[in-house]
């Protein structure tokens, strides 16, 4: 499910599979300010995400989902 944050910013569960073309290699994390679990991950495609929680959890992939939303307009 996708929830609009406002300001062009979604939230969305990464759930389920996670062999797809839109989950990208975590390149690197940069913690947010004023957070405790918030960090910005920048990833292989050149998108940038918020993830909060365990980064354990990630496995070093994380959903794109400007990517899967770009492959999705161009249908």
């Amino acid at each position: 499910m996708k929830i609009d944050a406002g300001g062009g910013a979604f939230i969305e569960d990464d759930e389920g599979d996670r062999d797809t073309p839109f989950h990208m290699r975590v390149m690197r994390v940069t913690p947010v300010p004023n957070t405790r679990q918030g960090n910005y991950l920048d990833l292989a495609c050149g998108h940038r995400v918020m993830s909060f929680g365990d980064l354990e959890l990630l496995d070093g992939l994380v959903l794109c989902t400007a990517c899967r939303d770009a492959a999705e307009a161009k249908r």
